[in-house]
C-alpha cells in the first residue's frame, strides 16, 4: 500500500469519482469542504494517478459501448466488430498531459465558482486524454456541483470549446459565448473518431432525454435558448465529420430519431406546456423554430443519403455513401423524415393564422 497525504487522497478521490469508482456522496463534500494544494505531489500519488487514468478511461468506454459489434469506416474499408476488433488496442492509446494533473489538483483545492484562482488552458494544447478525462468531469460536476459554480466552468476555457461536451450535453451550454464554437477537429479522426464511435448509444441517449424533456419546458425564452444550443452544436458537428468523410459518426442521431419521431409522433411533444399567449408571431416563429431544432436536421441527414445514391462503386467515398445508406434505410429515415416535416409545418405560425 502506498501512503499519500490527506490532499492526495481527496484528489485520488475525485478522479476515482469522476471514472465512477467513487459514489457522489463521498465526493460532494471534497467539492464544498476545500483543501489547500501542496507546493507539489508526492511520487506514490502521481504513479496512483497515472493508473487511474490508464485504466478507468479505457473501462469507461468500454463499458459504455465499446464493446458493441458495430460497423464503422476505417480508412476505405467497413469493419465490424467491437472497438478493440475494429482498431488494433496499440493502437487506441491515449495520452495525458500537465494540463489533467493541473485540473485536478485545482479542483481539489478550489470551488469551481471561485474566480481567486482559475485554471483556463487553452482548448486546443490539450491531448485526446485530456479532453475523454474532461468530459467525464464535466459529467460528474454539471449536477454534483451546480450549486458550487460548476455552471460557470462552461463559459470559459477549455470547457466553453469542449466538442463532446457540447454534443452530449446541449442544455449546459444555452449560456455560452456569443462568439464561441464547439471544438470537434480532435473527434473526427483517429483515436478521437473511436472514442465517438463508443460513445454513440450514450449520444442517443443523450438527445432522445433533451428532446423528451421539451415538452415541460413553459417559457418561451428557455426554448429559444435551448434550440439555439443544439443548433450551434449540430452545425459544427455535422460540418465537421462531413468535412472528413466520416458521416458515420453521426450514427446516434439516427437511433434518436428512430425513437423520438415514431408513429405516435405529435407536436405536443415538443410544445405541450409552451406559454405562447400575446407573443408576437415573430416571437411564435422563433421559439417554435428553437423548439424543431432536432426534427429540422433529418433534412440535412436525407441530403447526405441522396447524394449518396449517385457514389459509383469507384469513386473514392463509396464505402462511406454506402454504410450511411444502409443505416438510413435501417431506421427508414425517409418517413422518419416525412413525420418530422408535418410537426414543423403543423407549427408554422403562419398556417395557423
Amino acid at each position: 500500500m502506498q501512503s499519500v497525504s490527506r490532499f492526495e487522497a481527496n484528489l485520488l478521490r475525485l478522479l476515482g469519482y469522476f471514472l465512477h469508482h467513487e459514489p457522489p456522496e463521498r465526493a460532494l463534500p471534497l467539492l464544498e469542504n476545500r483543501c489547500a494544494a501542496p507546493t507539489c505531489l508526492h511520487r506514490n500519488a502521481v504513479h496512483l494517478v497515472k493508473d487511474a487514468l490508464a485504466k478507468g478511461c479505457v473501462v469507461l468506454l468500454a463499458r459504455r459501448g465499446g464493446w458493441r459489434r458495430e460497423r464503422f469506416l476505417r480508412g476505405d474499408r467497413a469493419v465490424e466488430g467491437r472497438l478493440w476488433e475494429r482498431t488494433p488496442p496499440t493502437e487506441l492509446g491515449l495520452t495525458f498531459s500537465t494540463h489533467t494533473l493541473e485540473f485536478l489538483i485545482w479542483i481539489t483545492a478550489n470551488r469551481p465558482s471561485d474566480k481567486d484562482t482559475p485554471w483556463r488552458p487553452r482548448e486546443e494544447d490539450l491531448t485526446l486524454g485530456d479532453r475523454l478525462l474532461l468530459y467525464f468531469a464535466h459529467e460528474g460536476l454539471r449536477s454534483l456541483a451546480d450549486g458550487l459554480g460548476a455552471r460557470s466552468l462552461r463559459t470559459h476555457q477549455p470547457f466553453v470549446e469542449h466538442g463532446l461536451c457540447w454534443l452530449a450535453f446541449p442544455e449546459d451550454y444555452t449560456a455560452a459565448p456569443v462568439g464561441s464554437r464547439p471544438h470537434f477537429a480532435p473527434w473526427t479522426n483517429g483515436v478521437g473518431a473511436c472514442m465517438l464511435e463508443a460513445l454513440q448509444s450514450e449520444l442517443a441517449q443523450r438527445w432522445i432525454e433533451v428532446e423528451s424533456g421539451k415538452e415541460r419546458i413553459s417559457e418561451p425564452q428557455a426554448m429559444r435558448v435551448l434550440g439555439l444550443a443544439q443548433q450551434r452544436v449540430l452545425t459544427a458537428f455535422l460540418d465537421a465529420i462531413e468535412q472528413a468523410g466520416r458521416m458515420d459518426l453521426a450514427k446516434f442521431l439516427l437511433q434518436a430519431a428512430s425513437v423520438l419521431v415514431g408513429p405516435h409522433a405529435h407536436a405536443g411533444m415538443w410544445t405541450a406546456r409552451l406559454q405562447m399567449a400575446g407573443l408576437r408571431v415573430a416571437d411564435r416563429a422563433a421559439t417554435y423554430q428553437a423548439a424543431t431544432t432536432f426534427l429540422r436536421t433529418l433534412d440535412r441527414l436525407q441530403t447526405w443519403e441522396r447524394r449518396a445514391r449517385g457514389v459509383g462503386y469507384f469513386d473514392e467515398d463509396y464505402t462511406a455513401s454506402q454504410l450511411w445508406k444502409g443505416g438510413w434505410e435501417e431506421v427508414q429515415g425517409d418517413i422518419l423524415v416525412e413525420r418530422a416535416r408535418a410537426i414543423v409545418q403543423q407549427l408554422d405560425p403562419m398556417r395557423q393564422t
